[in-house]
């Protein structure tokens, strides 16, 4: 049952993107990732310090270019994400991010190869294959030729998501606390907002746009606790899977506040993404259990 928590982050998630849609027609990405992160650090910093015995013991780490590599990443691919919400349908912002599973698939399967390793390549190969038709079936009824460029920006932005994902697992192979990570990332967003706001100019938002503000960062912050939840108590699996009913959320909303509605081809896509991303984890699963196995014998 901890795993449900994945449908509690996901709708959570869902409900960031809506806000995130609505608070960009007044203020841009780098101001919504700004505030966001402001929020999240306000709330989880004072939890931090008392947790860690300081500033000092929470900020220092030895492992400072594996937390760049994740913040860099990390951190560009949700501006990529907050931008794509404004010029395409909010499902298909959210499927295009969804991707993350895939290009993560393939760069295991590239990082095998590259070290000679035997495993279940050729099955991981032929679910990155239906993945990627998938997202050729999603992109081709949504998407109007104007809105090419920000279908290749949501892609991007899973790519991305792929290698914070596995700059995340460096991480934690080398023993770094999350309340670290979780600093530098919040950090590195308060940072890449201001920078952006300096860069292209920025605003005080009115009252109903600080409102939508505030919710993408208090939803944001409640969604990765959900999250966290359902990974460290819960069947990873299970909750990968579910983690993909975000794209279903979405779009009730974007049928509800936009009138969006998805075609059957794009539907039928999505399938294809969601069946290959569960494919793709259950087979790095298997191979992580196997070569633990084999480290054991």
């Amino acid at each position: 049952m901890q795993s449900l928590w994945m449908l509690v982050a996901a709708l959570l998630f869902s409900l960031v993107a809506a806000f995130v849609k609505l608070a960009i027609d007044a203020h841009s990405a780098w101001e919504i990732v700004f505030w966001r992160n402001v929020i999240g650090l306000a709330v989880l910093l004072p939890m931090s310090l008392r947790r860690a015995g300081g500033l000092r013991t929470l900020a220092l780490t030895p492992h400072w270019r594996s937390h760049l590599a994740r913040n860099v990443s990390g951190t560009t691919a949700v501006v990529l994400w907050f931008a794509t919400t404004a010029f395409l349908p909010l499902a298909t912002a959210l499927t295009l991010n969804y991707t993350s599973s895939l290009f993560l698939g393939a760069l295991l399967v590239a990082g095998a190869w590259r070290r000679g390793e035997r495993g279940p390549q050729r099955r991981m190969l032929a679910a990155l294959v239906i993945g990627f038709i998938g997202i050729v079936c999603v992109l081709r009824p949504t998407l109007a030729r104007e809105q090419a460029l920000w279908g290749a920006a949501g892609l991007l932005s899973g790519a991305l998501g792929a290698i914070a994902l596995l700059s995340l697992r460096a991480l934690g192979k080398l023993g770094e606390p999350s309340t670290r990570t979780v600093f530098w990332f919040s950090l590195s967003g308060v940072m890449a907002g201001a920078g952006g706001m300096l860069a292209f100019g920025a605003h005080w938002p009115d009252a109903r746009h600080l409102g939508y503000l505030v919710a993408v960062g208090v939803l944001a912050l409640f969604a990765q606790m959900a999250l966290t939840h359902a990974y460290g108590r819960g069947k990873p699996l299970l909750a990968a899977t579910l983690g993909y009913s975000c794209i279903a959320f979405g779009s009730i909303w974007g049928w509800l506040f936009w009138g969006d509605v998805t075609p059957a081809e794009a539907w039928g896509g999505i399938a294809l993404i969601v069946a290959a991303g569960v494919w793709s984890a259950l087979l790095t699963a298997q191979a992580a259990v196997a070569g633990g196995t084999a480290r054991r014998a």
